[in-house]
């Protein structure tokens, strides 16, 4: 499948986007810090009173998705964003919202199922920020959530494309976002030490956005190509192109005598975002992104140079 790229918007604890262009270009990684992910910035395109109950998970959703419609028109980050007519939300991630789902969970536990949260409930419901962007954005439009661990960006890149294949939009704003919380943090320790592994790669969070539609002769960062081969087929496919991967693969996926590196050294289910992020912000010619996606492989190749770039 094919799409274009019209904008990318990142929220992404201590990284920009520049930040990820120069190590592409530069063949180097970069890594972003182990704090929470600022989102501050959202206080400039929406009233703060509107904002006041929006968790920090939705928070970096709209902050990225904001970016991403700003940088389709090259507008800077001080003006604010509007959301196309046709044009339809997806969100994927590895793990959704997990720290409102553990405060409802916590809240069940301490008060009982008669007292629990309803605030923490309603945020814990996978599909609320993609609901709230297009809330807070006063347009109506299809709208919805991916949770899996395995394969997210290649998993909502198909559901784009098969949404404006369809007809059902014209455009669609994609999002892969996760976020850090202390049992995942815990977990990560325990199965490592459980598996006996040394390769303890620094956790850390954040929202990365595209904006896509159908594939045109001009578009801000080309096009990509991407579909899910198996590792014979992706060795063929890869040939003569530059690979990049999330940090966690890159052992997997030299294994089959792929020369791989990962851009940005950190690691969220949805990182395979930052990594395609950063080869599109460079411009990168003969180059792909591979993200696992359990035994098969989801290849992004950029196949078309974009206006930002000429």
């Amino acid at each position: 499948m094919k799409l274009a790229v019209n904008g990318i918007g990142l929220t992404l604890a201590g990284l920009e986007v520049d930040q990820l262009r120069e190590a592409a270009l530069n063949g180097t990684n970069t890594a972003p810090k182990t704090e929470k992910a600022d989102s501050s910035d959202l206080n400039n395109y929406f009233a703060p009173r509107r904002l006041r109950r929006v968790d920090h998970f939705t928070r970096m959703t709209m902050l990225a998705a904001c970016r991403a419609l700003l940088d389709e028109s090259g507008q800077g980050y001080e003006n604010t964003p509007a959301l196309p007519e046709d044009t339809g939300i997806v969100v994927s991630t590895g793990y959704g919202p997990s720290q409102t789902i553990f405060d409802f969970l916590d809240s069940i536990i301490e008060f009982g199922p008669g007292c629990a949260s309803p605030l923490s409930f309603s945020h814990s419901v996978h599909n609320i920020p993609a609901a709230t962007l297009s809330l807070f954005m006063g347009k109506q439009c299809p709208c919805t959530t991916l949770c899996q661990t395995r394969g997210p960006l290649i998993t909502g890149l198909n559901t784009a494309a098969c949404w404006i294949n369809e007809g059902r939009v014209n455009k669609v704003l994609l999002g892969a976002v996760d976020e850090r919380t202390p049992i995942l943090d815990y977990n990560t320790t325990r199965l490592l030490e459980e598996k006996n592994s040394c390769q303890y790669i620094p956790l850390t969070e954040g929202a990365c956005f595209f904006l896509l539609s159908k594939p045109e002769s001009t578009s801000r960062y080309g096009t990509i190509e991407f579909e899910t081969l198996s590792a014979g087929e992706t060795v063929k496919y890869v040939q003569q192109n530059t690979v990049v991967a999330p940090a966690r693969s890159v052992d997997r996926i030299s294994s089959l005598g792929i020369n791989a590196r990962s851009v940005c050294s950190a690691d969220m289910p949805a990182v395979a975002s930052v990594e395609m992020a950063a080869l599109l912000a460079a411009g990168k010619k003969n180059a792909c992104c591979i993200e696992l996606s359990g035994d098969s492989f989801g290849v992004i190749r950029l196949s078309g140079k974009g206006t930002i770039h000429e």
